[in-house]
C-alpha cells in the first residue's frame, strides 16, 4: 500500500510533505503560459517580485514575524480538513489555537506593544482557518482588548498574563437578542450594592440575554459584559464588568445559564453561544474602571460627566475589530481572485477543434475579474493607511476620529467588495467553485458574517455621513464643483468627479434634513427619510479617499510598477462610476459624451490587462501556502487524475 506522502503526492500534487511532516505549497502559478494571448495592452515589461514587495509595504521587522508565523501553520495540524462535523470543527478549532497561543505567535502583550504585528498575524490566521482567527479574536481583540483598554492596572495584573496563556478564555457579551448595533440599549443590568460592595449581574428579559457570543458555548470561562449601571436607583449608562461564566474546571458558574447557538451558515468551529445571568454577583473590582469607577460607598465618579460621551470613550478603544475586518476581507478577496484567476488562464472551453480557448479571453470573464482585480489593488493602498492610522503611537484626538471614520467605511465598503468577488469568483469557476476542496466556497459561507458583526454595514455608514455633515455644517467641508473635462485617464479629473459626487451628496443631505425639521419633524424622522444618501454619501466617501491613497502610492511605487498600477487605477474609476452613472448623469456631474466614454473605456482596459492579469495576481501578498485549491494549479487535470481524498 502506497504511503500517506505518496498518496497525497498522487492525489494533491501540488502538496508537499515538509521534512517535520508539514504540508508546504509549491508555488505552480509561474507555470501557466499566457504567451498565446494577444491583446493590443500598450503596459511595458514589469517585475511581478518588484510590484509584490511593494504592495507588502511591511517593515523588517514584521516581514520577520510573518515568516515565523507561516512557518507554525505549516505544522500538519493546520492542514486543510473539510469534512468533519461541528463537533469535530470547535475540537480542531481549539486545538489550533491552543498550539498558535503556546507558540507565542500572538498574546495581549503583543496587541498592545506592536499592534501592526498583531494585526497582520490575524490576517494570516484567516486565510489559514476563518474560525481559528475569529477564536482568538474574540479571545484577545475583543474580550482581552476590553481588559486592555478599559481597565486598569489592577485588572492588567490580575488578568493578562492569564489571558495570554488560555488559562481564562475569555468571550465578549455585547450583543443581546433584543440589541446589536444599539449597545446604549442594552437590557443587562449591574446593580451596586453598598452593603456587600458587589455588582449584581441580571438578565431582565428574554430579549436581554446575550446573544452570538463567541467562546461562550463551550471553552469561555470569563466574560466581558456590558450592562447598564444603576447606583441607588440611579442610572449612569452603559459600563462593562469582567463576569465568570464558567470555573476553573469548565462547569457553568452559579447564576449562569449558557445554552448553544448551534449550527450556522459558516464558522463551525467557533462555539457562539448565548448566556442569562440570574442576579449574579461580582466583586466591585471587576467593574472595568478607567473611564467610570464606584467608590466602596456606592459614589460613582468619573472624569468624563456625559454619559454619551463617556460611552462614546468605553467603545473607541474596540474599534480594531473593523481594522481588522477590512484588511482580513481585502485578503480574501485577493486569494480568491488568485484562484478564479489561475483557474480562468487555465480551463479552455469552446473554440475550433481541438484548439479550444481559454475561458479569460471571453469579454464576459474579463468584465467580472478584471475591475474586482483592479478595485483590491486599489482598496490595498487605504486600508494600508487605515492599519497605519490605527496602529500610529500617541493617537490624538483626530487620529482617533480619523480611524474611527476610516474603519467604518472601510469595513463596510470591502467587506461588501469580498463578499461581491467571491460570489463572482465562484460563478467564473463553474462547478469547480462550488467544491470546498477550492476554497471559495467556504470562504463565502464561513466570511458572510463580514457584513453584520462589529457593526452592521448600513449602520457603520451612517457614521461616516454624520460625520461630513457635521464637518459642513461647522463650515469645515470644502465643496468641489463638477468638471466636465473628457479626459477620463487623468488622475485630476478622476479624483474631482469622485469629490463632486461626495460633496454634491453632502449638500444633498443637508438640505433634505432642514426640509423634514421645517416641516416639523424631528432629527430622528428626518435622518431616518434620508437613509438612501446616508449609504450613498457614505460609499462616496470611501471611494474619494481609497482614489487619493492609490494615487500616492502610485507616486511612490517603483517605476517600473507605475504603468500597471496606472491601469488598475484607471479601471478602478472607470468601474465605479459606471456603477453610479445615473447619478452622475441625473445631476450633471458628467458630460453625456465622458460617461459613454467611462463605459467604453471598461472594455479597453480589459483588453490591456488580459496579457499582464496572471501576474498581476501573481504579485498580490498572499502567501502562497494558503492557496492549496486544484484548480489554482498549473495542471487542474492532473490534481484531479486520481480524485480528492474526502478528510483531506
Amino acid at each position: 500500500m502506497e504511503s500517506y506522502e505518496q498518496r497525497l503526492k498522487n492525489i494533491v500534487n501540488h502538496l508537499q510533505p515538509t521534512n517535520n511532516g508539514g504540508i508546504e505549497m509549491v508555488d505552480c502559478s509561474a507555470d501557466l503560459e499566457v504567451n498565446t494571448i494577444s491583446s493590443n495592452s500598450s503596459i511595458p515589461k514589469w517585475n511581478k517580485q518588484e510590484l509584490s514587495q511593494y504592495l507588502e509595504s511591511a517593515p523588517e521587522h514584521i516581514r520577520v514575524a510573518k515568516k515565523n508565523l507561516l512557518e507554525l501553520l505549516k505544522d500538519p495540524i493546520f492542514a486543510p480538513k473539510y469534512n468533519m462535523n461541528v463537533q469535530e470543527w470547535r475540537e480542531l478549532t481549539l486545538q489550533r489555537a491552543i498550539k498558535v497561543i503556546k507558540a507565542g505567535a500572538i498574546s495581549l502583550a503583543e496587541f498592545n506593544r506592536d499592534p501592526m504585528k498583531y494585526l497582520v498575524s490575524l490576517e494570516m490566521l484567516n486565510l489559514c482557518d476563518p474560525s481559528l482567527s475569529v477564536k482568538l479574536g474574540v479571545h484577545f481583540s475583543l474580550f482581552g482588548n476590553a481588559v486592555l483598554n478599559l481597565g486598569t492596572e489592577k485588572h492588567h495584573l490580575k488578568y493578562i498574563k492569564d489571558i495570554d496563556s488560555w488559562k481564562l478564555p475569555g468571550c465578549f457579551g455585547m450583543t443581546e437578542l433584543g440589541h446589536g448595533s444599539n449597545v446604549q440599549g442594552v437590557e443587562t443590568t449591574a446593580t451596586y450594592d453598598k452593603n456587600t460592595e458587589e455588582f449584581i449581574i441580571n438578565t431582565p428579559s428574554d430579549s436581554a440575554q446575550k446573544f452570538w457570543i463567541g467562546n461562550a458555548a463551550l471553552h469561555g470561562q470569563a466574560c466581558s459584559v456590558f450592562a447598564q449601571l444603576y447606583i441607588d436607583n440611579v442610572h449612569y449608562g452603559v459600563h462593562v464588568f469582567v463576569v465568570p461564566i464558567r470555573n476553573p474546571d469548565g462547569t457553568i458558574a452559579q447564576n449562569v445559564r449558557i445554552m448553544d447557538n448551534g449550527h450556522k451558515l459558516g464558522l463551525q468551529g467557533v462555539d457562539n453561544g448565548r448566556i442569562w445571568f440570574d442576579n449574579k454577583r461580582i466583586p466591585r473590582d471587576n467593574l472595568l474602571n478607567k473611564f467610570g469607577d464606584v467608590q466602596k460607598d456606592g459614589t460613582y465618579v468619573s472624569s468624563i460627566q456625559s454619559k454619551g460621551k463617556r460611552f462614546g470613550a468605553m467603545v473607541a478603544p474596540l474599534v480594531g475589530g473593523r481594522v481588522l475586518i477590512s484588511t482580513s476581507a481585502l485578503n480574501v478577496s485577493k486569494m480568491a481572485l488568485m484562484i478564479a484567476t489561475r483557474y480562468a488562464y487555465s480551463r479552455r472551453q469552446f473554440g475550433s477543434k481541438g484548439n479550444e480557448i481559454r475561458i479569460i479571453e471571453y469579454l464576459t470573464h474579463q468584465r467580472r475579474l478584471f475591475p474586482m482585480i483592479a478595485s483590491s489593488v486599489a482598496f490595498t493602498f487605504s486600508v494600508e493607511k487605515l492599519k497605519r492610522l490605527y496602529c500610529e503611537p500617541n493617537k490624538n484626538s483626530q487620529n482617533v476620529k480619523d480611524v474611527h471614520i476610516w474603519s467604518s467605511g472601510l469595513k463596510a465598503v470591502v467587506s461588501w467588495m469580498k463578499t461581491n468577488i467571491l460570489q463572482l469568483c465562484r460563478e467564473c469557476c463553474g462547478g469547480q467553485g462550488f467544491s470546498s476542496f477550492n476554497q471559495i466556497a467556504l470562504f463565502k459561507s464561513d466570511l458572510e458574517i463580514d457584513m453584520t458583526y462589529e457593526g452592521d454595514n448600513h449602520v457603520l455608514l451612517q457614521q461616516v455621513s454624520r460625520n461630513l455633515l457635521v464637518e459642513l455644517q461647522k463650515g469645515r467641508y470644502t465643496l468641489t464643483s463638477a468638471n466636465h473635462d473628457s479626459n477620463i485617464h487623468s488622475y485630476d479629473f478622476q479624483i474631482q468627479s469622485l469629490k463632486w459626487r461626495e460633496s454634491n451628496l453632502v449638500q444633498t443631505l443637508s438640505s433634505r434634513i432642514m426640509a423634514q425639521l421645517d416641516q416639523g419633524r424631528s432629527l430622528e424622522q428626518g435622518w431616518n427619510t434620508c437613509l438612501d444618501v446616508v449609504t450613498q454619501l457614505g460609499k462616496a466617501f470611501v471611494d474619494r479617499i481609497t482614489l487619493e491613497e492609490f494615487q500616492a502610492g502610485i507616486k511612490n511605487a517603483p517605476s517600473s510598477t507605475k504603468p500597471v498600477l496606472e491601469l488598475c487605477r484607471n479601471l478602478f474609476f472607470s468601474w465605479k462610476v459606471n456603477e453610479d452613472l445615473g447619478y452622475f448623469l441625473c445631476h450633471d456631474g458628467i458630460a453625456t459624451q465622458t460617461a459613454q466614454k467611462v463605459q467604453d473605456s471598461i472594455n479597453i482596459l480589459c483588453a490591456e490587462m488580459l496579457p499582464i492579469g496572471l501576474d498581476l495576481v501573481n504579485s498580490f501578498n498572499v502567501p502562497e501556502q494558503f492557496i492549496h485549491a486544484p484548480i489554482a494549479q498549473s495542471d487542474y487535470i492532473q490534481e484531479f487524475r486520481y480524485g480528492l481524498n474526502r478528510n483531506y
